[in-house]
């Protein structure tokens, strides 16, 4: 989110808008947003700073209205090794679910359980991943898929490769790397507003959005039986896609 919000904003936001407010707020969610019962506020509000809209989902392909799906607006979604999401999506709902900063968290087994059977917040993952993967092939210039690895292996490229999808053909290094500094976690993390703020739609606080961010700390929490389990079921689920476990 604070990616797209930087490459469209970049000139506008001299007084980057980050330092003041969540990348959620600044991005705001349409399922959150639903919620909270305040999409037609979203709808009203999202988009003033530029010409172009800017709004986050968690839904599937298959659960967008059919009136996004032929407008003609433009879809990013970001993939992730399926062992990583389900660690940090396993972190994230314990800190917002847990009753008391004490009490014992989800147990992994039982979310490493729930995620293969595919009962987890948005509907089955490889559902979710193909579904936006097979469009994204049918229709590349409205649709990018994009993955969590390959944007830290090579950020520079990733965020040129967005820029452009999002019709914006500067290759400026010095503007590259701004965007990046403006967009990296570890900036965004140390922001006062997001160590104390809380969400403006939903009571969440800001800080539960900011974890670690890297790729395979699965390692720290799955047990080799686990990753194993996970790693055949995309394979199976993959096969046949053009995606495979290797591209994660």
């Amino acid at each position: 989110m604070a990616l797209c919000h930087n490459i469209l904003n970049l000139e506008e936001d001299e007084e980057d808008i980050l330092t003041e407010k969540n990348p959620h707020d600044v991005v705001p969610t349409l399922d959150g947003a639903y919620l909270a019962d305040q999409v037609q506020n979203i709808l009203l509000h999202s988009g003033r700073r530029t010409t172009s809209r800017l709004l986050h989902t968690h839904l599937p392909y298959s659960c967008l209205p059919e009136a996004v799906r032929n407008s003609g607006c433009k879809l990013v979604h970001l993939a992730r090794n399926p062992k990583d999401t389900l660690v940090s999506m396993w972190h994230f709902y314990n800190k917002i679910l847990r009753r008391e900063p004490m009490s014992s968290p989800f147990p992994i087994e039982r979310a490493v359980e729930s995620f293969c059977s595919g009962v987890i917040p948005w509907g089955p993952f490889y559902e979710h991943v193909v579904g936006y993967w097979e469009e994204s092939r049918k229709r590349p210039d409205e649709v990018l898929f994009l993955k969590y690895e390959e944007l830290c292996r090579d950020p520079k490229d990733q965020v040129r490769k967005l820029a452009s999808f999002n019709g914006d053909n500067d290759d400026d290094d010095d503007v590259v790397e701004k965007v990046l500094q403006r967009s990296s976690l570890g900036r965004l993390k140390e922001l006062e507003v997001n160590k104390n703020g809380v969400l403006e739609i939903v009571p969440i606080p800001n800080a539960h959005f900011f974890r670690k961010g890297t790729v395979g700390d699965w390692k720290s929490c799955l047990t080799p039986q686990m990753a194993k389990r996970i790693d055949h079921l995309t394979q199976f689920k993959l096969r046949g896609t053009g995606l495979s476990l290797d591209d994660f």
